[in-house]
């Protein structure tokens, strides 16, 4: 938590400069020699791939495609792309600088929170709604006066896209310091204050002290409630609450000190307790389902269900101890299993190890480089992967696992344990950098996956003068002089391309796809030290082509208007956002 408050005040601090358009001829000779790199890396991966662990595994039945990067003997450079600058399409503000974004379900719509920092607990907010159809935008009015003391991490949209919600927080001594969810439309009507009586921020926030503490909101699959926790600012206890969706009828439905709710469908919650049980309760609060622990001393922590709601990961402890087991479980209670993965003191954060598959019940496991697949209504647990594998993640149709194997290889493999896949080789950057900018909880990715599954974008670390990937890693207080540029390659390893310059000292990272996959959000660091680093620009890159293509053309600047917000969401073109996720919701 500390470390993502350090992260968003550093975020509100940040300064723009200009992307450069195209790589410089310095530039595309070293990216040649990059290319040169990675298929000499491809030829010696697969000549040496051949033997030992990886050709044994899995009784032989691991298929190795020498998935060539032949059409990309020419590094493409990001001339192909259109690159805009937030800054260049919203309002220039001294001091202001994006801090949030957010798709809409459909894609249509961006939420794009700028902030400016004016003191460490005094900051200012503007939140913009762009329209990426019109290439109109408007900023959301709520009426706050400017020197209001708060914090808004950044606005997300329900499920179904027709609300919008974040929380407003203020930290100013123990009678005036709390936090509230707000929900509204997405022009900032029908404003409220989730569980009270207010319907504008400045209210909110005027009262925050009174509220006390709301957190961990989550929508029901049909995005018709919400249940979150409330903590009392008298006493300290939190209680888990239901709402309608507007934020209005809220009412109480159990206590425990770390509830943690989570719906299972549309009218019943699971929520951990006092007592070290996980258990599901409908909204009147009505015990359905208790998992109790096995042994009787252990108690249940945490708790994470599959997108399918059929199986449940249960994270166990003993009371005074650092480490921590997982177990799987069918939803109905049936065939727990346990040595899953563990966890000890050592480690920061749980459920790191284990990956659901999208919307279906597998689960992927890395056991100290090993990958597994727990599976079956029995939930057997079996291998996968052997080797040194890290970073593992699904690709969106749930079919093959995209993974990192001895520190700077891409992979793919099937889920099934065939077709492994060699993608491309990357430079080493700092460890130091990753864990100070890549959390598990944000939106920031070393590596990620289209919505398609056709493309794969990275961070590759280069040395400057030379374009050449950095193969060991580089230490804390060499950052600045490393360059790390976005990259981005077809998922067979085909069109290897870089989007962004090459440029000393400059870490540029992943933030966010579109839904449709054909544009993607990206931010960028800049170190001039070891200690001295600061935010830079937020862009939006668009991709000429669903699939990348060694010949596509670059895009000529688009002209964004400024009009009011109402006229953007009012429009005959924008009517009720992404109706169809409303009326067809998620299982």
């Amino acid at each position: 938590m500390l470390k993502s408050i350090l992260i968003m005040m550093l975020l509100l601090l940040s300064a723009s400069v200009t992307f450069a358009s195209s790589v410089s001829e310095d530039q595309n000779s070293s990216v040649t020699q990059l290319i040169d790199t990675h298929n000499t890396q491809l030829n010696n991966t697969h000549n040496t791939q051949l033997s030992g662990t990886h050709n044994t595994q899995l009784n032989n039945n691991t298929q190795f495609n020498n998935t060539q990067l032949n059409n990309s003997t020419q590094l493409n450079n990001c001339t192909q792309f259109k690159v805009t600058q937030f800054e260049d399409i919203l309002p220039k503000e001294k001091g202001f600088s994006v801090s949030y974004i957010a798709w809409s379900p459909d894609g249509r719509y961006l939420l794009v929170t700028s902030s400016k920092s004016i003191s460490f607990s005094n900051n200012i907010h503007r939140q913009y709604l762009l329209d990426m159809k019109s290439h109109t935008f408007g900023e959301i009015n709520y009426g706050v006066k400017e020197l209001n003391s708060y914090s808004i991490p950044g606005a997300e949209w329900s499920p179904s896209g027709d609300k919008i919600y974040f929380q407003i927080s203020r930290f100013a001594g123990p009678k005036y310091s709390g936090n509230c969810f707000v929900i509204c439309n997405p022009d900032g009507t029908d404003l409220k204050g989730v569980g009270t009586n207010y319907n504008d921020i400045s209210d909110t926030l005027e009262n925050i002290g009174n509220i006390g503490f709301q957190r961990n909101l989550e929508w029901s699959p049909d995005s018709s409630k919400i249940t979150f926790e409330w903590e009392n600012p008298e006493n300290h206890s939190t209680k888990v609450y239901i709402a309608s969706k507007n934020g209005t009828n809220a009412s109480e439905i159990t206590s425990d000190t770390y509830p943690q709710p989570d719906w299972y469908d549309s009218d019943k919650i699971f929520i951990t307790t006092d007592e070290g049980t996980v258990d599901l309760i409908n909204e009147s609060g009505d015990l359905i389902q208790t998992f109790q622990p096995e042994n009787k001393n252990e108690k249940y922590c945490k708790f994470s269900l599959s997108p399918d709601r059929k199986k449940i990961i249960l994270v166990s402890g003993l009371p005074g101890s650092f480490n921590l087991q997982t177990y799987i479980s069918n939803t109905d209670g049936s065939e727990l299993k346990g040595n899953i993965s563990y966890y000890d003191g050592s480690e920061q954060r749980i459920l790191t190890k284990e990956y659901w598959q999208p919307n279906g019940s597998l689960l992927l496991v890395n056991q100290k480089g090993n990958l597994y697949i727990v599976e079956g209504e029995e939930n057997n647990k079996r291998l996968l992967y052997e080797g040194n594998a890290s970073e593992p993640q699904w690709f969106p149709d749930g079919k093959k696992i995209l993974f990192v194997e001895d520190k700077n290889k891409l992979y793919s493999i099937d889920a099934d344990g065939t077709n492994l896949t060699f993608i491309t080789s990357f430079g080493l950057t700092s460890s130091y950098f990753w864990a100070l900018f890549c959390d598990p909880l944000e939106k920031v990715k070393q590596f990620s996956i289209s919505p398609s599954g056709d493309m794969i974008v990275f961070t590759s670390a280069l040395y400057p003068d030379t374009g050449k990937i950095i193969e060991n890693e580089p230490g804390p207080s060499k950052c600045q002089n490393v360059a790390a540029p976005l990259f981005v390659v077809n998922s067979n390893g085909s069109n290897l391309t870089q989007i962004t310059p090459t440029i000393k000292g400059r870490h540029d990272i992943f933030r966010e796809w579109s839904p449709n996959g054909e544009q993607l959000i990206i931010g960028s660091i800049q170190f001039s030290s070891d200690i001295d680093w600061e935010y830079k620009e937020n862009s939006l890159v668009e991709l000429s082509t669903t699939n990348i293509s060694s010949n596509s053309s670059s895009n000529s600047s688009s002209i964004w208007k400024n009009i009011p917000v109402k006229e953007i969401v009012g429009s005959e073109e924008s009517s009720a956002v992404d109706k169809v996720q409303e009326t067809n919701p998620a299982p």
